[in-house]
């Protein structure tokens, strides 16, 4: 009978030790699926900053050049203007000055 019991006994700790064990590799296995996870996530997050940096650089590049072309639009208006108030410039006067006078 005593043989019995501590076989009883001696079957129960290892069942004990089989369910400790297994508790330990389930808690073991959620540790490592949290670490892949945040791993995974933060794969992630750095692959996006990465893509907006590059589409950052991109917008910046094509607005550089936008503005270039603007100013160099702009740039031949204001020459044009210039050119045009150089040789104008007198007869303008005139007409002004005419209508000035008439109105008089």
């Amino acid at each position: 009978m005593k043989d019995m019991i501590a076989r009883i006994l001696d079957m129960d700790k290892k069942a004990r030790g089989l369910t400790d064990e297994a508790q330990q590799s389930k808690i073991d296995y959620e540790k490592e699926i949290i670490r892949t996870k945040e791993k995974i996530k933060n794969d992630y997050l750095a692959r996006a900053k990465e893509r907006i940096r590059i589409n950052r650089q991109s917008a910046q590049k094509k607005a550089d050049e936008e503005l270039r072309r603007i100013e160099a639009k702009n740039a031949a208006l204001i020459t044009e203007l210039d050119k045009k108030s150089s040789e104008n410039h007198d007869k303008w006067v005139d007409a002004i000055f005419q209508r000035v006078v008439s109105d008089l």
